[in-house]
């Protein structure tokens, strides 16, 4: 991968610089992926902390990297429960992710398969695949590239990088639609995937040291 894409920085952005910040976020994706909103009482039962506990994580994360329902419960934080362009399935549940990047990443960390379908900006025409903690199969069409930008130093995740991180039908969509984004760069699938594999490993990787050090 280019050096534009420092997986840290992705990381810090979303507020991820800490062992109890990835806890938290691993085990509210895998809550999310159930399919139902997430109070505070039961993100607290499953990281065994207090609420206050997870209410003081929650608050020190920047703003715009939770999504919350009317009634105050988790409804997203990558994985969302509102419609967004990428729709993300796991068992039948369908769910959706903030960014095509996320759904080449989050399968590896909820540890299940998820049917993904998004639809090329460019052309509207549709981008579907299954994602596997492994990989990408069943790539439709089989030369979909995914965009990828570097993170600006303003705004939050969503506005600094997930607007501009999708799925293209054809390098040449994909092209088109860059024409007037010189910081954008398409890969290909397996090339996104091994991204958001990093990525997602490194979480992990911080969320069992969290545990271990209990």
């Amino acid at each position: 991968m280019p050096p534009m894409y420092n997986v840290d920085e992705i990381l810090e952005r979303l507020g991820l610089t800490g062992q109890r910040e990835a806890a938290l976020h691993v085990t509210l994706l895998r809550e999310l992926a159930l399919g139902q909103a997430v109070t505070v009482e039961r993100l607290a039962k499953s990281l065994n902390w207090t609420t206050d506990e997870v209410v003081l994580v929650l608050e020190k994360l920047p703003c715009g990297t939770i999504e919350y329902d009317g009634q105050g419960r988790l409804i997203g934080f990558g994985i969302t429960l509102r419609a967004t362009p990428h729709a993300f399935v796991v068992n039948g549940r369908p769910l959706y992710t903030w960014c095509a990047l996320d759904a080449l990443m989050f399968p590896t960390i909820i540890n299940e398969r998820a049917q993904v379908q998004s639809r090329c900006p460019q052309t509207n025409n549709s981008v579907n695949m299954t994602v596997t903690p492994q990989g990408v199969v069943s790539l439709e069409p089989e030369d979909a590239v995914i965009s990828l930008v570097s993170v600006a130093a303003a705004g939050d995740i969503r506005s600094a990088f997930c607007c501009d991180v999708l799925f293209f039908a054809s390098r040449h969509a994909g092209e088109a639609w860059g024409r007037d984004k010189p910081n954008a760069q398409l890969v290909t699938m397996h090339e996104g995937f091994e991204l958001g594999q990093r990525i997602a490993l490194r979480m992990l990787d911080r969320a069992r040291r969290y545990q271990h050090d209990l």
